[in-house]
């Protein structure tokens, strides 16, 4: 279907044409053919005010948003606008208040306001600055995130409400479903429309709640609650910077657990359990501060949260980055658990037609609840390959784009710099008294370009390959035209990319230091064939995808076992976001990896012979490495081999 332009005021016209029967012209006078506008469902194309509607991206309680762009500029930035659902809303005028008091990183910019008139009533709107990512519970279910990277998230949460309420706004609707993850690992904080700052008017009456959602309003507020049918109107609670922080607590309590933490309306009870997560102790040790029934003892503001925070982050040790989290492993395709209840087959008994089916439906109920106690607290290795895939070349690409935005800057400024010397140089005659008879300075020569630090430092780690393996019949033709000794020995571990692979799963006990040499496979020595990969062949990945893109990470923690990489850049046949599986070994002197399998972004899988590093399969540790696990960089490449070393 074709998009609609739709100015406020005029409906958008139906696609239906008018019969030209009588009983049908009858009928379309009385109903013209026109259909209205749902605020909660727009055609791309619909102009609001002076915004063009793209599409729509996401609705709440109060108001739906759609990605949008300025009428005069159908190809510039896009922006998100936020549109009532019901006409007069007080809940946009209380946001743009809000949101034009605050200029934080974290809170989504301000744009613009109006009001959108389709016919009858008018629909508040306003517009602000669109922000890529994910909410942070889809962010924490997609990966299995390290102690760390929630440290770090926590940090920028404590930041920005320690912003806002300086400046004397409370959020009071923080929660993970209204925290945006950008690809490069920012944090912004959504949906202002229920804060609070001094001069703003009420939006509940008097001797009601504020606004919030009910899993994360602190005790107090649950007891007012309770309470409210016999509370004098003049003691109505007042949400407070303590209510906020324990809205944080809930928040991070679930991004840890995957569950909400018990709530206790009396003071009492046990200690805060942290059923099946591997967080550290002072981390849930926050955290249940942040949870603490009285709010004396919560922190005394978000800067102190922050404060304590960054004194944690910096002498966290290496418990901190290893997974939160267990890695799920499928059930045996001989569990009943797997077998849905087949349906009611042969004669049945008169009368029993229901009972057998509230048995089946009973069932069905157990068995989902059998399948969602199996998956708390677990995450899926390849579930979480792909979406790490997509959210480091996500990354990579806002990166790339904010690289060409700097070189335009600068490359502008030193056009200037050069126009305004030329014009000075003019100006003061300095052309003129040049003569020319005077020899020419001679250029200087070309200074060629020495051996990179990566360079060297990839030749110096790389001693001689051992003796190949005889080949087989069916081994890969060398291509025609022959890399260079340095490209076929060299390869460079400071790649200038940023895309991302997975993770070390479980570590195999008693796991051998080094495999044994190993010939390819026939049907992978055919895929790579088919694939145009040929040995020798390189390509640039990222060693582990468990954690998020972060441009300061440049080590990962490894150990023996399964891992998954993820490819950036096209390689023969293989196209960017490609997933690698494969193995490590880490107990010897240096890791070794081997990759049997590679996964296209459209889901298909290819037999593969790659290794770690160059064609001598390792790479170095770092000499920061500690028994047990190994420190590799992030940015890391394999060789295409037609027999394992």
């Amino acid at each position: 279907m074709s998009s609609h332009e739709a100015t406020p005021g005029d409906p958008v016209r139906s696609e239906h044409h008018t019969s030209t029967k009588p009983a049908h012209k009858a009928f379309g006078a009385a109903l013209p053919a026109m259909r209205l506008l749902m605020a909660d469902a727009l055609p791309a194309g619909t102009l609001i005010g002076s915004w063009r509607v793209v599409q729509r991206l996401a609705s709440g309680g109060y108001g739906t948003v759609y990605v949008v762009q300025a009428k005069r500029t159908p190809r510039g930035r896009q922006y998100a606008l936020k549109l009532a659902r019901q006409p007069d809303s007080p809940w946009f005028s209380r946001e743009a208040a809000v949101l034009s008091r605050l200029r934080h990183p974290g809170v989504p910019r301000f744009v613009a306001s109006g009001n959108w008139r389709p016919g009858s009533g008018s629909y508040p709107f306003l517009v602000m600055e669109h922000v890529d990512g994910e909410s942070l519970y889809e962010w924490a279910h997609a990966r299995n995130p390290t102690a760390r990277e929630v440290g770090a998230l926590l940090v920028q949460a404590a930041d920005i409400l320690s912003f806002a309420h300086r400046h004397g706004v409370l959020h009071r609707d923080f929660k993970g479903d209204n925290i945006r993850v950008q690809p490069d690992g920012r944090l912004t904080l959504l949906d202002w429309g229920a804060g609070w700052h001094p001069d703003a008017p009420p939006l509940t009456g008097t001797g009601q709640l504020p606004p919030g959602t009910a899993h994360y309003l602190s005790p107090q507020l649950h007891r007012w609650r309770l309470a409210m049918p016999s509370m004098p109107a003049q003691e109505c609670p007042r949400y407070g910077v303590a209510d906020e922080l324990y809205a944080v607590g809930v928040t991070f309590h679930r991004l840890l657990t995957d569950t909400y933490p018990a709530l206790l309306l009396n003071g009492e009870g046990p200690t805060r359990a942290w059923p099946g997560s591997h967080a550290p102790e002072a981390l849930t040790s926050l955290v249940t501060h942040l949870l603490a029934f009285a709010p004396e003892e919560r922190p005394p503001s978000a800067s102190a949260l922050a404060s304590e925070l960054h004194q944690v982050l910096a002498h966290a040790d290496a418990s901190w980055d290893l997974p939160l989290f267990d890695w799920a492993t499928p059930p045996s395709s001989s569990s009943r658990t797997t077998q849905d209840a087949p349906g009611m087959v042969g004669p049945v008994a008169p009368g029993q037609e229901v009972p057998l089916q509230h048995a089946r439906l009973q069932r069905l109920d157990r068995l989902q609840r059998i399948r969602e106690a199996r998956e708390l607290r677990r995450r899926a290795p390849a579930h979480v390959a792909r979406m790490g895939a997509q959210a480091i070349l996500a990354a990579s690409a806002g990166r790339h784009r904010q690289t060409l935005r700097a070189r335009w800057r600068r490359g502008a400024v030193g056009v200037a710099f050069v126009l305004a010397l030329g014009w000075l140089a003019w100006s003061l005659g300095a052309f003129s008294k040049v003569s020319v008879d005077a020899p020419a300075h001679p250029s200087p020569p070309p200074v060629a370009r020495g051996p990179g630090p990566d360079q060297a430092a990839a030749s110096e780690a790389a001693p001689p390959s051992p003796a190949p393996l005889p080949l087989e019949q069916e081994a890969m033709i060398s291509p025609s035209k022959p890399e260079s000794p340095v490209r076929t020995r060299l390869l460079a571990r400071g790649c200038k990319l940023a895309v991302g692979a997975v993770s070390t799963l479980i570590a195999c006990a008693g796991a051998q230091v080094t495999p044994k040499p190993q010939r390819c496979s026939s049907e992978a020595l055919e895929s790579m064939k088919k694939l145009d990969l040929w040995r020798d062949g390189k390509a640039a990945i990222t060693l582990d995808v468990r954690y998020p893109f972060r441009t300061d990470a440049t080590l990962v923690s490894v150990s023996d076992g399964n891992i998954v990489s993820v490819q950036k850049e096209r390689h023969g046949g293989l196209p960017a976001g490609t997933l690698l599986y494969g193995q490590l070994w880490t107990q010897g002197e240096h890791v070794v990896g081997r990759y049997t399998r590679a996964e296209t972004p459209d889901g298909r899988t290819h037999p593969v012979c790659f290794v770690l590093g160059n064609s001598d399969g390792w790479w170095p540790k770092d000499p920061s490495s500690k028994p047990g696990t190994a420190l590799l960089p992030r940015s890391v490449g394999y060789t295409v081999v037609d027999a394992f070393p």
